[in-house]
């Protein structure tokens, strides 16, 4: 895959790394010309093409190839510049698939009204790697690559859901299930047993394949 990245600090030099040592092709937009001095010499490769730019700069974006970038992820320090990066690739260059990084979790449900395809905010906590991920496909391979017997899956508690109003205690799942997360209105919980589902929460579970059927099968059942 040809990933761009729009964003070359902490979040943006971890993403080149991860993706480029997973046979990634990365396209990397840093504003900073010393910063794009150390990425290359850090990370220097002929899969890893470094611009010194304005993300949010349509020709910028253009010589760094995105017209050839099968996704954008924007993760500069500045909520806006993010948005306004995701919203060039899309509505200029026909992009796909955007990602954005927020600051500030209150922009999540906005960024995806104006079209932002996966909006991660790095102050949300989901084992302290949510900001390390791409999205739900990233974080299912993986764990999945390296867990061929577990699974990664999700359910969605419905208003008729036998979890629902009901703390993880309360529910006792299988021994060897483990709830990873609850997706709730935009935020990231890492849940404890005295966390209530509520409907409309999506429960990321990691456990082997029979027993998160099992549970799926059991929560949808009063």
């Amino acid at each position: 895959m040809r990933i761009l990245i729009v964003g070359g600090g902490n979040v943006g030099y971890y993403l080149t790394k991860t993706l480029h040592e997973r046979k990634n092709h990365i396209m990397i937009i840093e504003q900073d010309i010393d910063r794009c001095e150390q990425i290359e010499q850090d990370l220097g490769d002929s899969n890893i093409e470094i611009t010194n730019g304005d993300g949010t700069d349509a020709e910028c974006l253009k010589e760094a190839g995105i017209n050839d970038a099968d996704v954008l992820i924007a993760v500069t320090g500045h909520d806006q510049n993010n948005l306004v990066a995701c919203q060039i690739a899309k509505d200029y260059f026909g992009m796909k698939k955007t990602v954005a990084r927020v600051k500030n979790p209150k922009n999540i449900v906005a960024f995806k009204k104006m079209g932002v395809d996966s909006v991660i905010s790095s102050t949300e906590e989901i084992a302290n790697t949510i900001d390390e991920q791409l999205d739900w496909s990233e974080m299912k391979h993986l764990v999945e690559d390296h867990s061929a017997d577990l699974k990664l899956n999700r359910i969605m508690i419905t208003a008729d859901s036998k979890y629902a109003g009901y703390t993880l205690q309360q529910i006792n799942l299988k021994s060897g299930i483990i709830i990873v997360a609850l997706l709730r209105d935009g935020s990231v919980i890492v849940p404890d047993g005295k966390t209530v589902l509520k409907e409309n929460d999506e429960v990321i579970l990691w456990g082997r394949k029979d027993d998160i059927q099992e549970v799926k099968d059991d929560h949808s059942r009063r």
